[in-house]
């Protein structure tokens, strides 16, 4: 698992309160939304702004999509488009 992943992972448990359990057996591939992580579309807009706060990048509003938060992987894909890195 990638530093930024482990960042979002620590993001969702100190800022959403997800529990740090369901985390521990999650992997890039666990889903955020609904069955999984199981965020709602306010818990989702949090995380984009604690995303924002944490990596100093800006989420555009066109990005806020449920297929941006379909997984921990694709968050952390678009964090290091984001941020200029290779995936």
């Amino acid at each position: 698992m990638s530093s930024v992943e482990n960042r979002l992972k620590h993001l969702l448990v100190s800022r959403l309160r997800v529990d740090p359990a369901i985390l521990a057996a999650s992997d890039g591939d666990t889903c955020l939304l609904g069955q999984g992580i199981g965020l709602d579309s306010v818990e989702a807009l949090a995380l984009a702004i604690a995303i924002e706060e944490e990596f100093d990048i800006e989420v555009d509003d066109a990005d806020l999509t449920a297929a941006l938060f379909e997984t921990i992987g694709s968050v952390a894909a678009y964090v290091r488009r984001r941020l200029g890195q290779a995936c």
